[in-house]
């Protein structure tokens, strides 16, 4: 009797409570969701918290919507791990949203996990092309791609980056470091123009032309010193004179740029470059003024 008695107990409190399970997540739901449009992160999760462990105790985290929100939230709150777990579980249901694909990126990058931060903004924009965060994925991936020298496919991204961004700095120095590593020189010294015509103290450019100029002049110098040392002649003495004279225009060329380097950023690289300038331009004195500060 005592028996029959404790299993109908049993079976009535699991009724009622499943009954009111329901009911209870509802109303946690309203709460977290009410907690989360006030920007209160910390109650927000907690709520959505217990409602996930009610999903997930039951075997039933399919049917779970909260994913994305509690991911979000306690990516808002610093919790990374927890929130990249709550947005790969959230990817893996129906309820997956634009918001599940966007914060797991951030929280992959906040990481510093550039491979799967790429891969989370890929399906971001393979799922949601028309997206409300559409414009600053594509920004990001444009990023990623660069930090991950995959030049070719941030060179394709470009067109619909720019857009009328022509003026930015921090763009163009991007546009620039893809060219660069393409090998693209030419593009290089036409955006690197444009850099110094919104800046003339841009580093990247100055550095650019500065290079540019100063290999020319050296590669030069060295060609024609060697051809004349294997033929000691009058017509190649000749020649050799008047290389020497394009040879040191680059080389005045290269100074004007390193100079302004040095001017703004003090570095021994830039001072060893004016060291051998100098040197080649037979100003003994200023050669090894800069030599000394190369060190």
């Amino acid at each position: 009797m005592k028996y029959s008695l404790a299993i109908a107990t049993i079976i009535s409190v699991y009724l009622l409570s499943g009954c009111g399970s329901g009911k209870q997540l509802t109303q946690k739901k309203i709460d977290a969701d009410t907690y989360f449009s006030a920007k209160d992160f910390g109650n927000a999760l907690q709520s959505y918290t217990e409602i996930i462990n009610t999903y997930e105790s039951n075997n039933n985290s399919q049917e779970c919507q909260v994913y994305t929100k509690a991911g979000e939230s306690a990516f808002k709150l610093g919790e990374t791990k927890l929130a990249i777990t709550y947005l790969k579980n959230a990817s893996n249901t129906v309820y997956a949203n634009e918001g599940t694909y966007y914060f797991l990126a951030q929280a992959y990058k906040r990481i510093d996990n550039l491979s799967l931060e790429i891969l989370a903004l890929d399906d971001y924009i393979d799922l949601y092309p028309s997206g409300k965060y559409i414009k600053d994925v594509k920004t990001k991936l444009f990023y990623a791609y660069i930090e991950s020298a995959n030049f070719d496919q941030a060179l394709k991204l470009w067109p619909e980056i720019v857009h009328d961004n022509n003026d930015n700095l921090e763009l163009l120095e991007a546009y620039f470091k893809i060219n660069k590593g393409l090998n693209n020189m030419d593009e290089c010294s036409v955006i690197a123009k444009q850099l110094l015509e919104i800046n003339k103290e841009n580093i990247v450019a100055l550095t650019w032309f500065g290079k540019k100029y100063y290999r020319m002049a050296e590669d030069r110098y060295q060609k024609e010193m060697k051809a004349y040392e294997n033929k000691k002649t009058n017509k190649q003495y000749k020649k050799l004179l008047s290389a020497l004279d394009i040879v040191t225009g680059d080389f005045k060329k290269s100074l004007k740029y390193f100079k302004t380097i040095y001017s703004i950023q003090p570095t021994p690289a830039t001072a060893n470059y004016l060291s051998h300038i100098y040197g080649r331009l037979s100003d003994k004195k200023k050669a090894e003024y800069y030599k000394k500060l190369s060190k």
